[in-house]
Parts: structure tokens; C-alpha cells; sequence
């Protein structure tokens, strides 16, 4: 199976995207606590305290758009993703903006040797030692540098209770003008459709119209949040979905590959 790329910029700051259909913010870490506000799906959460509380429960806020204003409160984490991902970025990163990237490279085909339920010390075995390892309650993400499709990546495998369950890949050029991000995401997501059909989920979502009949001004949208792109497939036992989406002037195009059987983890 041939997979694609995804990516964000340094300067990471902590923040998360639900990945659900909502996820609600409590007063406290329990589902029993009163709820402070529901947020939807692709919502963005700033992590407001490194700390966590009960397992996975972490404390963030959310900008309210219809109340306009900032909301607190603890949210579990796994129904939620990590926009930029935490990494020692100096391993990856040159400090340089590309001011004209070259094309991505679809000569290059990228086979995932693995298989969903492999245990950590397999991936080990093949891909060798990590650039670090993030591990809380039962779960494990390895990530490597890689370099896919004429892009340099961050990659994650994502084991949960020592069974691989999913893979993520980050772009982490950084390019000048936020558009070409935009020009990447169109050319994979038709690079997918040429081998594998349409898309089971296709959607453009716009939060601010402001420049949606603009196209001269998408990357600015991007980056300041105002419009998110996504496609996703299902291709055997595997769910395959192309994100590209933007905060505080920074752009986080990825793609994340998830085990069938294991949708169910990410999930509360």
C-alpha cells in the first residue's frame, strides 16, 4: 500500500484537533463533572497545563467562535490530535524557509512493511532506533525522520497496550508562501484518488468566508485557521485520511493512517 506525508512548521506551540464528533470540556477531569462547552469536530484546543490529571485527561482552552471568547476546561485526550507534534525539531529542521519548493516525487513509492497488532520491538527490527519516544498510560509513539515523496517528514507509529495501531506522517518543510501547502495537499489527494478511487470523506470547511471566493488568499486563510482541507479513504483494513489545516500562522499538513480494529481506542 502506498501512503503519503504530512507536516507542520518549528515553533510548535502544544495544541490538539478533535478528532471526533465533539469532545466536551469538564470543570473537572471526570465525565461526571459538569460540562463548560462542547467542541466540534476539527475544533482547535491550546494544552493550557503540561500536566495531565487522571491518565489522560489534560487542561485546555478553546476559543468559542459564536461567544467569542476563551473557554477552559479538561478534556480527554485520545479523541484528540496533536496539531504539531512534539519533537527535537533541530534533528529535522534546517532553520530555512523554501521559497519555491520542488514537486513532490510520486515516483517514489512508499510500501507500509507493517502490519496492525505488531508489537514495538518488530518496528525496532526494520527501522532501527527512534528519535525519541513519547510514552503515558498504555501508549507509545515512535517517531523518525524520514524523507517521502521529496519532502522531509516526521513519522510516528502509534502503539496502544503494545499493538501497532497507527501511523502518522508530518511535513516539516516550511515554505514562504502558505499556498504551496495548499498545491501539495491537491496533487496527493489526486495522486490517492488515481490508485485507490474517490474518497469516502471529501470536505473544504470554511469558518470564516471571508476569502472563500478568493482564491489568490487560501494560504492565508490557512494559516490563520479560516479553512481546513480533508480527505480520507478506506482502503482494506486501513483508514487513510489527508489533513491539512493551520493555526497562528502555522500550517500542519499530515496524514494519518489508522487500523480499522483500533478505531475504537481513539474514541471515548
Amino acid at each position: 500500500m502506498v501512503l503519503f506525508l504530512s507536516g507542520s512548521l518549528l515553533a510548535q506551540p502544544r495544541k490538539y484537533q478533535v478528532i471526533t464528533s465533539e469532545v466536551r470540556l469538564h470543570l473537572e477531569p471526570s465525565d461526571r463533572s459538569p460540562v463548560v462547552v462542547s467542541a466540534p469536530r476539527g475544533a482547535i484546543l491550546a494544552q493550557a497545563s503540561a500536566v495531565r490529571f487522571r491518565h489522560n485527561w489534560i487542561f485546555v482552552y478553546y476559543y468559542h467562535p459564536e461567544k467569542q471568547k476563551t473557554l477552559a476546561g479538561y478534556v480527554w485526550e485520545p479523541p484528540l490530535r496533536k496539531l504539531f507534534p512534539t519533537v527535537n525539531a533541530r534533528l529535522i529542521y534546517n532553520g530555512e524557509s523554501v521559497a519555491e519548493p520542488g514537486e513532490l516525487d510520486f515516483s517514489q513509492e512508499l510500501k507500509f512493511a507493517y502490519f496492525w497488532g505488531m508489537p514495538p520491538q518488530k518496528l525496532l527490527e526494520v527501522e532501527g532506533e527512534p528519535l525519541g519516544v513519547d510514552r503515558s498510560d498504555g501508549q507509545e509513539v515512535y517517531q523518525y525522520q524520514r524523507e517521502i515523496m521529496n519532502r522531509r517528514c516526521l513519522v510516528e507509529y502509534v502503539f496502544i497496550q503494545g499493538e501497532l495501531t497507527a501511523a502518522r506522517f508530518f511535513m516539516m518543510d516550511t515554505f514562504t508562501d502558505n499556498n504551496y501547502y495548499i498545491n501539495d495537499f491537491v496533487k496527493a489527494k489526486n495522486y490517492l484518488v488515481q490508485r485507490f478511487g474517490l474518497p469516502v470523506d471529501d470536505q473544504t470547511v470554511w469558518y470564516d468566508s471571508t476569502f472563500q471566493e478568493r482564491q489568490e488568499f487560501w494560504g492565508r486563510a490557512l494559516g490563520s485557521g479560516l479553512v481546513e482541507f480533508r480527505s480520507s479513504w478506506v482502503i482494506g483494513e486501513t483508514e487513510v485520511e489527508l489533513v491539512l489545516t493551520g493555526s497562528d500562522n502555522r500550517v500542519a499538513f499530515m496524514a494519518e493512517c489508522v487500523g480499522q480494529r483500533y478505531k475504537s481506542f481513539f474514541s471515548h
